[in-house]
Protein backbone atom coordinates (compact mmCIF):
# COMPACT_ATOMS: atom_id res chain seq x y z
CA UNK A 1 0.00 0.00 0.00
CA UNK A 2 1.44 3.15 -0.82
CA UNK A 3 0.73 6.69 0.83
CA UNK A 4 0.50 10.10 -0.84
CA UNK A 5 -0.71 12.97 0.82
CA UNK A 6 0.27 16.85 1.11
CA UNK A 7 -0.71 20.23 2.49
CA UNK A 8 0.69 23.72 1.97
CA UNK A 9 2.78 25.56 4.52
CA UNK A 10 3.55 27.05 7.22
CA UNK A 11 0.31 26.10 7.88
CA UNK A 12 -1.22 22.77 8.86
CA UNK A 13 -4.33 21.34 7.87
CA UNK A 14 -7.19 22.18 10.15
CA UNK A 15 -8.27 19.46 12.83
CA UNK A 16 -10.13 16.33 11.71
CA UNK A 17 -8.90 16.46 8.31
CA UNK A 18 -9.43 13.42 6.66
CA UNK A 19 -7.41 11.67 4.15
CA UNK A 20 -8.74 8.82 1.91
CA UNK A 21 -6.02 6.53 1.19
CA UNK A 22 -6.09 3.64 -0.84
CA UNK A 23 -4.06 0.51 -1.92
CA UNK A 24 -2.66 0.91 -5.45
CA UNK A 25 -5.01 -2.06 -6.24
CA UNK A 26 -8.14 -0.26 -5.63
CA UNK A 27 -9.94 -3.25 -4.29
CA UNK A 28 -10.60 -6.25 -2.28
CA UNK A 29 -11.85 -6.24 1.57
CA UNK A 30 -10.46 -3.39 3.79
CA UNK A 31 -8.35 -1.51 1.74
CA UNK A 32 -9.84 1.61 2.33
CA UNK A 33 -8.52 3.95 5.37
CA UNK A 34 -9.80 6.88 7.11
CA UNK A 35 -6.47 9.38 8.03
CA UNK A 36 -7.09 12.66 9.26
CA UNK A 37 -5.54 14.56 11.72
CA UNK A 38 -6.95 15.12 15.31
CA UNK A 39 -6.30 18.42 17.42
CA UNK A 40 -2.73 18.27 18.49
CA UNK A 41 -2.33 18.18 14.36
CA UNK A 42 -0.87 14.42 15.13
CA UNK A 43 -1.38 11.80 12.28
CA UNK A 44 -3.77 9.13 13.25
CA UNK A 45 -5.20 6.21 11.21
CA UNK A 46 -8.03 4.00 11.13
CA UNK A 47 -8.28 0.99 9.44
CA UNK A 48 -11.11 -1.16 7.63
CA UNK A 49 -11.08 -4.39 9.41
CA UNK A 50 -13.79 -6.62 7.84
CA UNK A 51 -15.62 -9.93 9.15
CA UNK A 52 -15.48 -12.40 6.43
CA UNK A 53 -18.72 -13.95 6.10
CA UNK A 54 -17.26 -16.55 3.58
CA UNK A 55 -14.93 -17.92 6.03
CA UNK A 56 -17.24 -17.66 9.55
CA UNK A 57 -19.75 -19.99 10.48
CA UNK A 58 -21.78 -21.20 13.57
CA UNK A 59 -22.77 -24.57 12.14
CA UNK A 60 -22.19 -27.59 13.92
CA UNK A 61 -20.15 -30.13 12.40
CA UNK A 62 -21.82 -33.11 12.20
CA UNK A 63 -22.14 -36.73 9.47
CA UNK A 64 -24.22 -34.07 7.57
CA UNK A 65 -21.33 -31.85 6.52
CA UNK A 66 -18.59 -34.63 6.50
CA UNK A 67 -17.64 -33.09 10.27
CA UNK A 68 -16.12 -30.36 8.03
CA UNK A 69 -16.24 -26.32 7.36
CA UNK A 70 -14.99 -25.54 4.23
CA UNK A 71 -14.77 -21.69 3.86
CA UNK A 72 -15.26 -19.68 0.06
CA UNK A 73 -12.68 -17.91 -1.47
CA UNK A 74 -12.42 -14.52 -0.51
CA UNK A 75 -9.83 -12.33 -2.00
CA UNK A 76 -6.90 -10.66 0.57
CA UNK A 77 -5.74 -8.13 -2.14
CA UNK A 78 -4.91 -4.83 0.35
CA UNK A 79 -4.84 -7.38 3.20
CA UNK A 80 -2.03 -7.88 5.10
CA UNK A 81 -3.67 -10.71 8.02
CA UNK A 82 -5.74 -13.18 7.98
CA UNK A 83 -7.59 -13.49 11.69
CA UNK A 84 -8.89 -16.60 12.41
CA UNK A 85 -10.79 -17.41 16.10
CA UNK A 86 -12.76 -20.80 16.97
CA UNK A 87 -14.86 -22.14 19.94
CA UNK A 88 -15.81 -25.58 19.74
CA UNK A 89 -16.47 -28.39 22.19
CA UNK A 90 -14.34 -31.08 20.47
CA UNK A 91 -11.01 -31.41 19.25
CA UNK A 92 -10.96 -30.02 15.56
CA UNK A 93 -8.20 -29.42 12.91
CA UNK A 94 -8.00 -25.87 11.36
CA UNK A 95 -6.28 -25.17 8.47
CA UNK A 96 -5.84 -21.35 6.78
CA UNK A 97 -5.41 -22.11 2.77
CA UNK A 98 -4.46 -19.71 0.77
CA UNK A 99 -4.46 -19.64 -3.64
CA UNK A 100 -3.13 -17.53 -6.46
CA UNK A 101 -6.31 -18.47 -8.49
CA UNK A 102 -8.74 -19.43 -5.89
CA UNK A 103 -9.86 -23.15 -7.06
CA UNK A 104 -8.31 -25.65 -7.83
CA UNK A 105 -4.76 -24.22 -6.31
CA UNK A 106 -4.59 -24.25 -2.75
CA UNK A 107 -0.99 -23.94 -2.42
CA UNK A 108 0.05 -22.41 0.77
CA UNK A 109 -2.06 -24.16 3.86
CA UNK A 110 -1.14 -23.57 7.68
CA UNK A 111 -2.49 -26.20 9.80
CA UNK A 112 -3.22 -25.78 13.78
CA UNK A 113 -4.64 -28.58 16.28
CA UNK A 114 -7.44 -27.26 18.20
CA UNK A 115 -8.05 -28.64 21.54
CA UNK A 116 -11.91 -29.10 23.04
CA UNK A 117 -13.34 -25.65 24.91
CA UNK A 118 -9.68 -24.37 24.59
CA UNK A 119 -8.68 -20.95 23.44
CA UNK A 120 -7.84 -20.02 19.71
CA UNK A 121 -7.05 -17.48 17.76
CA UNK A 122 -3.97 -17.32 15.13
CA UNK A 123 -3.22 -14.41 12.98
CA UNK A 124 -1.33 -15.40 9.44
CA UNK A 125 -0.09 -13.26 7.44
CA UNK A 126 -1.53 -13.10 3.98
CA UNK A 127 0.57 -14.29 0.78
CA UNK A 128 -1.61 -15.39 -1.90
CA UNK A 129 -4.32 -13.58 -3.91
CA UNK A 130 -6.99 -15.41 -2.25
CA UNK A 131 -8.05 -17.45 1.38
CA UNK A 132 -10.81 -19.92 2.92
CA UNK A 133 -10.68 -21.53 6.14
CA UNK A 134 -11.16 -25.57 6.24
CA UNK A 135 -12.18 -26.73 9.86
CA UNK A 136 -12.58 -30.07 10.74
CA UNK A 137 -13.61 -33.06 13.56
CA UNK A 138 -12.39 -36.68 13.89
CA UNK A 139 -16.07 -37.52 12.58
CA UNK A 140 -16.83 -35.91 15.93
CA UNK A 141 -20.31 -33.96 16.22
CA UNK A 142 -20.07 -30.50 17.42
CA UNK A 143 -22.82 -28.89 19.59
CA UNK A 144 -20.57 -25.91 19.89
CA UNK A 145 -19.03 -23.90 16.64
CA UNK A 146 -18.09 -20.67 16.94
CA UNK A 147 -15.59 -19.60 13.75
CA UNK A 148 -15.04 -16.31 12.89
CA UNK A 149 -12.60 -15.01 10.11
CA UNK A 150 -11.16 -11.17 9.69
CA UNK A 151 -9.35 -9.77 7.29
CA UNK A 152 -6.79 -6.87 8.47
CA UNK A 153 -5.29 -4.23 5.96
CA UNK A 154 -2.23 -3.35 8.80
CA UNK A 155 -1.17 -6.36 11.29
CA UNK A 156 1.45 -7.39 13.40
CA UNK A 157 1.46 -10.52 13.39
CA UNK A 158 2.92 -11.41 17.29
CA UNK A 159 0.66 -13.16 20.06
CA UNK A 160 -2.87 -12.22 20.81
CA UNK A 161 -1.19 -10.91 24.11
CA UNK A 162 1.78 -11.37 26.88
CA UNK A 163 2.23 -13.24 30.04
CA UNK A 164 2.40 -11.72 33.08
CA UNK A 165 5.94 -10.81 33.15
CA UNK A 166 5.69 -9.21 29.72
CA UNK A 167 7.08 -12.51 27.34
CA UNK A 168 5.50 -14.39 24.65
CA UNK A 169 2.64 -16.45 25.94
CA UNK A 170 3.27 -19.82 24.95
CA UNK A 171 0.52 -22.84 24.93
CA UNK A 172 1.67 -26.25 26.33
CA UNK A 173 3.09 -28.10 23.47
CA UNK A 174 1.15 -30.59 21.01
CA UNK A 175 1.71 -32.65 18.31
CA UNK A 176 -0.55 -33.57 15.65
CA UNK A 177 -1.68 -37.02 17.52
CA UNK A 178 -2.96 -35.07 20.35
CA UNK A 179 0.15 -35.50 22.58
CA UNK A 180 0.64 -32.56 25.05
CA UNK A 181 3.76 -31.86 26.77
CA UNK A 182 3.62 -31.77 30.62
CA UNK A 183 5.75 -30.40 33.82
CA UNK A 184 5.69 -32.37 37.52
CA UNK A 185 3.79 -30.46 40.49
CA UNK A 186 7.40 -29.17 40.63
CA UNK A 187 7.94 -27.78 37.47
CA UNK A 188 10.00 -29.70 35.39
CA UNK A 189 9.35 -31.52 32.31
CA UNK A 190 8.07 -34.89 32.25
CA UNK A 191 10.39 -37.20 29.29
CA UNK A 192 10.86 -40.47 28.97
CA UNK A 193 13.16 -42.52 26.81
CA UNK A 194 11.81 -44.77 24.16
CA UNK A 195 13.04 -48.86 25.41
CA UNK A 196 12.90 -51.43 22.68
CA UNK A 197 11.07 -54.51 23.78
CA UNK A 198 10.47 -56.96 20.86
CA UNK A 199 11.46 -57.07 17.24
CA UNK A 200 14.75 -56.85 15.65
CA UNK A 201 16.44 -56.28 12.21
CA UNK A 202 16.95 -58.80 9.59
CA UNK A 203 20.69 -59.31 9.12
CA UNK A 204 21.96 -62.18 6.62
CA UNK A 205 20.24 -64.90 4.77
CA UNK A 206 18.69 -66.53 7.82
CA UNK A 207 15.58 -65.99 10.03
CA UNK A 208 16.73 -65.85 13.74
CA UNK A 209 14.79 -68.16 15.40
CA UNK A 210 15.55 -66.26 18.65
CA UNK A 211 13.49 -63.22 17.63
CA UNK A 212 11.12 -64.04 14.85
CA UNK A 213 8.88 -67.86 14.60
CA UNK A 214 7.60 -68.52 11.14
CA UNK A 215 5.96 -70.67 8.89
CA UNK A 216 4.59 -70.85 5.34
CA UNK A 217 2.66 -73.46 3.63
CA UNK A 218 0.74 -73.62 -0.18
CA UNK A 219 2.43 -73.74 -3.57
CA UNK A 220 4.57 -70.62 -4.24
CA UNK A 221 4.39 -69.26 -0.39
CA UNK A 222 7.23 -68.42 1.01
CA UNK A 223 9.07 -66.44 4.08
CA UNK A 224 12.85 -65.54 3.37
CA UNK A 225 15.55 -62.97 4.59
CA UNK A 226 18.33 -61.24 2.75
CA UNK A 227 19.09 -57.67 1.73
CA UNK A 228 18.35 -56.49 5.17
CA UNK A 229 14.61 -57.39 5.08
CA UNK A 230 11.95 -60.33 5.75
CA UNK A 231 10.03 -61.09 2.59
CA UNK A 232 6.65 -62.75 2.39
CA UNK A 233 5.83 -64.36 -0.55
CA UNK A 234 1.67 -65.17 -0.50
CA UNK A 235 1.63 -67.92 -3.94
CA UNK A 236 -1.23 -68.68 -5.53
CA UNK A 237 -3.10 -71.63 -4.21
CA UNK A 238 -6.02 -71.18 -1.85
CA UNK A 239 -5.92 -71.44 1.45
CA UNK A 240 -2.06 -70.41 1.37
CA UNK A 241 -1.02 -68.87 5.04
CA UNK A 242 2.80 -66.96 5.87
CA UNK A 243 3.22 -65.72 8.72
CA UNK A 244 5.52 -64.03 11.11
CA UNK A 245 5.78 -62.75 14.68
CA UNK A 246 8.45 -61.89 17.35
CA UNK A 247 9.34 -64.75 19.69
CA UNK A 248 8.62 -62.47 22.52
CA UNK A 249 5.80 -60.36 23.46
CA UNK A 250 5.73 -56.79 24.58
CA UNK A 251 5.38 -56.38 28.09
CA UNK A 252 2.83 -52.71 28.82
CA UNK A 253 3.02 -51.10 31.70
CA UNK A 254 -0.09 -49.22 33.16
CA UNK A 255 1.03 -45.33 32.77
CA UNK A 256 3.34 -46.04 30.44
CA UNK A 257 2.54 -45.65 26.12
CA UNK A 258 3.20 -48.46 24.04
CA UNK A 259 4.62 -47.79 19.98
CA UNK A 260 4.87 -50.39 17.11
CA UNK A 261 7.11 -49.52 14.49
CA UNK A 262 7.56 -51.41 11.33
CA UNK A 263 9.17 -49.81 7.85
CA UNK A 264 7.10 -51.94 5.00
CA UNK A 265 6.61 -52.18 1.53
CA UNK A 266 3.92 -54.01 -0.19
CA UNK A 267 3.01 -55.32 -3.56
CA UNK A 268 -0.23 -53.57 -4.83
CA UNK A 269 -3.26 -55.51 -3.80
CA UNK A 270 -5.01 -59.09 -5.46
CA UNK A 271 -8.17 -60.25 -4.89
CA UNK A 272 -8.66 -63.20 -2.40
CA UNK A 273 -5.63 -61.99 -0.44
CA UNK A 274 -4.85 -60.48 2.84
CA UNK A 275 -1.65 -58.78 4.20
CA UNK A 276 -1.37 -57.59 7.88
CA UNK A 277 0.83 -56.02 10.06
CA UNK A 278 1.08 -54.97 13.40
CA UNK A 279 0.43 -55.78 17.05
CA UNK A 280 -1.22 -58.92 18.14
CA UNK A 281 -1.77 -61.71 20.34
CA UNK A 282 -3.64 -65.22 20.47
CA UNK A 283 -5.11 -66.55 23.13
CA UNK A 284 -4.59 -70.02 22.28
CA UNK A 285 -1.16 -69.51 20.48
CA UNK A 286 -0.09 -67.57 18.06
CA UNK A 287 0.25 -66.90 14.83
CA UNK A 288 -3.53 -67.37 15.37
CA UNK A 289 -4.50 -63.77 16.26
CA UNK A 290 -7.75 -63.20 18.81
CA UNK A 291 -6.47 -59.61 20.09
CA UNK A 292 -4.53 -56.76 18.20
CA UNK A 293 -4.70 -53.50 15.96
CA UNK A 294 -3.32 -53.79 12.55
CA UNK A 295 -2.81 -52.26 9.13
CA UNK A 296 -4.26 -54.58 6.28
CA UNK A 297 -4.48 -54.77 2.37
CA UNK A 298 -7.66 -57.14 1.65
CA UNK A 299 -7.58 -57.66 -1.97
CA UNK A 300 -7.08 -53.97 -2.86
CA UNK A 301 -8.50 -51.87 0.41
CA UNK A 302 -6.42 -50.72 2.87
CA UNK A 303 -8.03 -50.88 6.29
CA UNK A 304 -7.15 -51.27 9.99
CA UNK A 305 -8.19 -53.22 12.62
CA UNK A 306 -9.04 -53.56 15.91
CA UNK A 307 -9.44 -57.07 17.55
CA UNK A 308 -10.88 -58.13 20.62
CA UNK A 309 -11.44 -61.84 21.72
CA UNK A 310 -11.35 -62.55 17.73
CA UNK A 311 -14.23 -60.27 17.04
CA UNK A 312 -12.76 -57.27 14.57
CA UNK A 313 -13.63 -54.06 14.34
CA UNK A 314 -12.62 -53.15 10.25
CA UNK A 315 -11.40 -49.30 10.23
CA UNK A 316 -12.19 -48.01 6.13
CA UNK A 317 -13.11 -44.69 6.73
CA UNK A 318 -10.55 -42.73 8.92
CA UNK A 319 -10.63 -39.62 10.94
CA UNK A 320 -6.69 -38.51 10.66
CA UNK A 321 -4.80 -36.13 8.77
CA UNK A 322 -4.39 -38.21 6.11
CA UNK A 323 -8.09 -38.48 4.98
CA UNK A 324 -10.90 -40.44 5.04
CA UNK A 325 -8.97 -42.57 2.39
CA UNK A 326 -5.76 -43.73 2.03
CA UNK A 327 -3.39 -45.28 -0.59
CA UNK A 328 0.23 -47.20 0.64
CA UNK A 329 1.42 -47.65 -2.72
CA UNK A 330 3.69 -49.86 -3.86
CA UNK A 331 6.90 -47.51 -1.92
CA UNK A 332 8.05 -48.07 1.23
CA UNK A 333 6.22 -46.59 4.00
CA UNK A 334 6.99 -45.90 7.64
CA UNK A 335 3.64 -47.36 9.68
CA UNK A 336 3.47 -46.60 13.51
CA UNK A 337 0.81 -47.81 16.18
CA UNK A 338 0.47 -46.33 19.55
CA UNK A 339 -2.12 -47.79 22.68
CA UNK A 340 -2.83 -47.14 25.76
CA UNK A 341 -5.53 -49.10 27.58
CA UNK A 342 -8.26 -46.30 26.40
CA UNK A 343 -7.01 -45.67 22.65
CA UNK A 344 -5.10 -46.58 19.48
CA UNK A 345 -3.23 -44.65 16.72
CA UNK A 346 -2.51 -45.62 13.66
CA UNK A 347 0.10 -43.59 12.04
CA UNK A 348 1.16 -43.42 7.96
CA UNK A 349 3.81 -40.58 8.34
CA UNK A 350 1.04 -38.52 9.79
CA UNK A 351 -2.15 -39.45 11.77
CA UNK A 352 -4.54 -41.93 9.86
CA UNK A 353 -6.97 -42.83 12.51
CA UNK A 354 -7.71 -42.53 16.29
CA UNK A 355 -9.75 -45.92 17.80
CA UNK A 356 -11.30 -44.86 21.04
CA UNK A 357 -12.15 -47.53 23.47
CA UNK A 358 -14.94 -45.59 25.84
CA UNK A 359 -17.40 -48.16 26.65
CA UNK A 360 -15.37 -51.55 27.28
CA UNK A 361 -11.71 -52.26 26.56
CA UNK A 362 -10.48 -52.40 22.94
CA UNK A 363 -8.38 -55.95 23.54
CA UNK A 364 -8.42 -58.39 26.17
CA UNK A 365 -4.69 -58.01 26.67
CA UNK A 366 -2.14 -54.60 26.35
CA UNK A 367 0.91 -57.24 25.87
CA UNK A 368 1.69 -57.79 22.35
CA UNK A 369 3.86 -59.44 19.37
CA UNK A 370 4.85 -58.07 16.10
CA UNK A 371 3.18 -59.91 13.72
CA UNK A 372 2.86 -59.83 10.02
CA UNK A 373 1.14 -62.68 7.86
CA UNK A 374 -0.42 -63.38 4.07
CA UNK A 375 -3.41 -65.66 3.72
CA UNK A 376 -4.89 -66.60 0.64
CA UNK A 377 -9.05 -67.01 1.00
CA UNK A 378 -8.76 -68.64 -2.47
CA UNK A 379 -6.72 -69.47 -5.45
CA UNK A 380 -4.39 -65.51 -6.42
CA UNK A 381 -2.25 -64.18 -8.07
CA UNK A 382 1.29 -64.09 -5.87
CA UNK A 383 2.06 -61.07 -3.99
CA UNK A 384 4.58 -59.93 -1.61
CA UNK A 385 5.18 -58.28 1.98
CA UNK A 386 8.17 -56.58 2.19
CA UNK A 387 9.51 -55.12 6.27
CA UNK A 388 12.67 -53.89 7.24
CA UNK A 389 12.26 -53.79 10.56
CA UNK A 390 9.14 -54.14 12.88
CA UNK A 391 9.86 -53.33 16.19
CA UNK A 392 7.78 -52.52 19.67
CA UNK A 393 8.86 -49.88 21.97
CA UNK A 394 7.31 -48.85 25.82
CA UNK A 395 7.39 -45.24 25.64
CA UNK A 396 9.40 -45.27 29.22
CA UNK A 397 11.84 -47.08 31.50
CA UNK A 398 12.30 -50.76 31.30
CA UNK A 399 11.88 -50.91 35.04
CA UNK A 400 8.98 -50.56 37.18
CA UNK A 401 9.57 -50.80 40.95
CA UNK A 402 9.70 -54.45 41.87
CA UNK A 403 7.78 -56.58 43.94
CA UNK A 404 9.18 -59.82 46.16
CA UNK A 405 8.24 -63.41 47.36
CA UNK A 406 9.88 -64.85 50.44
CA UNK A 407 9.80 -69.19 49.94
CA UNK A 408 10.85 -71.86 51.66
CA UNK A 409 8.66 -74.50 49.71
CA UNK A 410 6.45 -74.70 46.48
CA UNK A 411 5.86 -77.48 43.83
CA UNK A 412 4.76 -75.11 40.62
CA UNK A 413 3.63 -72.07 42.92
CA UNK A 414 2.82 -69.31 40.30
CA UNK A 415 4.27 -65.92 41.20
CA UNK A 416 3.21 -63.69 38.06
CA UNK A 417 0.25 -63.90 35.37
CA UNK A 418 1.55 -62.36 31.98
CA UNK A 419 4.93 -60.59 31.07
CA UNK A 420 6.82 -59.62 34.06
CA UNK A 421 10.34 -58.81 34.63
CA UNK A 422 12.70 -60.98 36.92
CA UNK A 423 15.45 -59.18 38.68
CA UNK A 424 17.18 -61.66 41.50
CA UNK A 425 17.18 -64.23 44.22
CA UNK A 426 18.34 -63.93 47.23
CA UNK A 427 18.75 -67.59 48.75
CA UNK A 428 19.05 -67.07 52.30
CA UNK A 429 19.86 -70.47 53.10
CA UNK A 430 20.25 -73.84 50.54
CA UNK A 431 20.90 -77.24 51.68
CA UNK A 432 22.44 -80.36 50.02
CA UNK A 433 19.82 -81.94 47.50
CA UNK A 434 17.75 -78.71 47.18
CA UNK A 435 16.94 -77.33 43.76
CA UNK A 436 14.96 -74.42 42.51
CA UNK A 437 13.30 -74.04 39.40
CA UNK A 438 11.54 -70.88 37.71
CA UNK A 439 9.80 -71.61 34.67
CA UNK A 440 8.54 -68.71 32.06
CA UNK A 441 4.80 -69.90 32.35
CA UNK A 442 1.77 -70.64 34.79
CA UNK A 443 2.81 -74.45 34.45
CA UNK A 444 6.05 -75.86 35.53
CA UNK A 445 7.27 -75.26 31.60
CA UNK A 446 9.57 -73.69 30.00
CA UNK A 447 12.32 -73.54 32.20
CA UNK A 448 14.03 -69.97 32.89
CA UNK A 449 16.74 -71.40 35.07
CA UNK A 450 17.72 -74.41 37.30
CA UNK A 451 19.87 -74.32 40.22
CA UNK A 452 21.31 -76.92 42.35
CA UNK A 453 24.26 -76.04 44.47
CA UNK A 454 25.79 -78.68 46.36
CA UNK A 455 28.29 -78.98 49.14
CA UNK A 456 26.12 -76.96 51.41
CA UNK A 457 27.45 -73.77 49.58
CA UNK A 458 24.32 -71.69 48.18
CA UNK A 459 25.31 -68.72 46.00
CA UNK A 460 23.71 -66.16 47.90
CA UNK A 461 22.41 -63.01 45.70
CA UNK A 462 21.98 -64.08 42.43
CA UNK A 463 21.11 -61.47 39.38
CA UNK A 464 18.91 -62.22 36.32
CA UNK A 465 17.97 -59.11 34.81
CA UNK A 466 15.54 -60.68 32.29
CA UNK A 467 11.78 -60.57 31.49
CA UNK A 468 9.53 -63.31 31.24
CA UNK A 469 6.77 -63.37 28.45
CA UNK A 470 4.11 -65.85 29.75
CA UNK A 471 4.03 -65.39 33.56
CA UNK A 472 6.31 -66.64 36.91
CA UNK A 473 6.38 -69.86 38.62
CA UNK A 474 8.71 -71.56 40.89
CA UNK A 475 9.09 -75.36 42.13
CA UNK A 476 11.45 -76.05 45.36
CA UNK A 477 12.49 -79.49 46.31
CA UNK A 478 14.12 -79.78 49.02
CA UNK A 479 15.28 -77.38 52.29
CA UNK A 480 15.54 -73.51 50.97
CA UNK A 481 14.89 -70.16 52.24
CA UNK A 482 15.06 -67.99 49.64
CA UNK A 483 13.67 -64.47 47.74
CA UNK A 484 12.25 -63.62 44.73
CA UNK A 485 12.40 -60.33 43.36
CA UNK A 486 10.62 -59.58 40.01
CA UNK A 487 8.05 -57.31 38.69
Amino acid sequence: MTVKFQYSRPSSPPSGTEIEVRSASGGGAGVVQGVYLDGANTLSITQNVTADDNNSSTTNLSATNGYTFTGAATSTLGVAGIQVSLYADKNCTVRVEQSPDSTPHWDLIDTYYYKASGNFGVTVQAISSYVRVVVTTANETTTTFRLQTALCPIVEAVPRSLDENGNFRIATPMDEYGFESENTPMGEVRMVEPFRLVGATFEGAVIDSNFWTSASNGTGASITQGGGQLLITSGTSASAVVTAYSTRRARYVGGAGMRYRAVVQADAGTENNVRRWGIGWGSSAMPTVTDGAWFQLNGASFQAQVMKGGSASTITTFNGHLGTSYDPGTSVNTYEIYWTNSKVWFSAGDLLHTFKADTETWSNTMNFHAFMDSTNSAAASSVRLMARVATIYRLGKIETAPIWAHLTAGTGTVLKRGPGRLHHIVFNTFSNGATVVLYDAVTATNVIASTAPVNNIYPGNVLYNLDFYNGLTVTITGTVDLTIVYE
